[in-house]
């Protein structure tokens, strides 16, 4: 079945002598390996399968016996390089932290949408640079688990409904925010205290709209806050060290 798919190349990978593959994140199907006949000698399909490249991609879709779907690509298009990022070294390295993040989570399912808008809008401004890049960092760390089910409760204290207080804690097993007041664990290690500024970050960055989401500053004091907890989120709950991320953090 030929099938006609919009998706951005999250990794290439070469194959034997002349041919590649790539892993696309599309709406359609999640993110998926295409097979590419050639890929490393030819030209037609260079440009739109190359890293970070948008592109809209004709492929056929193979299904075996055991149930297993291959892809293998008739040809593409590109419909967007993001060609600024590949000029700048801090920003590859945070593209390329993105898209680890993503195959690291990776589901070949349908659904895959909005986690294509939030990566596609996360490359457009540190394509334009329109958003200090250890911020958008912070926003897609923490959307992206959103994104795929691991949006946390943030309603209100998980006890007694509490909106906000001057310290809320944030408890990462349980995925939810206590008041001071409710609050009680014997490990700290699961905890992070969040006041009103970072508590309404958070809570914009899980609940806001795509519109909405990349409009906002914050000081640099409440930025390494953010980033504490956002990369705390990821490692609790990826269970993961991402070499890109440490790769990234050593770029000043």
């Amino acid at each position: 079945m030929m099938l006609t798919l919009k998706g951005l190349i999250l990794r290439e990978r070469n194959i034997g002598e002349i041919n590649k593959s790539v892993s696309v994140i599309t709406a359609e199907r999640g993110v998926i390996d295409i097979f590419i006949r050639g890929g490393q000698k030819s030209v037609k399909n260079s440009a739109s399968t190359q890293l970070f490249s948008y592109s809209q991609l004709c492929v056929d879709e193979k299904r075996k016996a055991s149930g297993h779907t291959e892809y293998y690509l008739n040809s593409s298009e590109l419909i967007c390089s993001f060609h600024n990022i590949r000029l700048d070294i801090k920003k590859t390295a945070l593209a390329s932290y993105f898209c680890e993040l993503i195959l690291f989570s990776r589901t070949e399912q349908a659904g895959y949408a909005d986690v294509l808008r939030l990566v596609l809008n996360s490359m457009h401004f540190l394509d334009n640079g329109k958003m200090e890049s250890d911020l958008l960092k912070c926003v897609f760390e923490f959307r992206l688990p959103c994104e795929i089910g691991i949006r946390p409760d943030l309603v209100g204290c998980a006890c007694c409904f509490k909106y906000e207080d001057d310290k809320m804690h944030f408890d990462f097993r349980e995925n939810k925010i206590f008041c001071d007041e409710c609050y009680v664990s014997d490990d700290d290690t699961d905890d992070m205290v969040l006041d009103k500024t970072l508590l309404y970050t958070v809570r914009f960055i899980a609940l806001s709209e795509f519109e909405k989401l990349f409009y906002f500053r914050l000081s640099e004091r409440y930025l390494k806050k953010l980033t504490a907890f956002t990369e705390s989120f990821i490692a609790y709950n990826f269970k993961n060290s991402f070499k890109t991320l440490d790769y990234y953090k050593s770029i000043r």
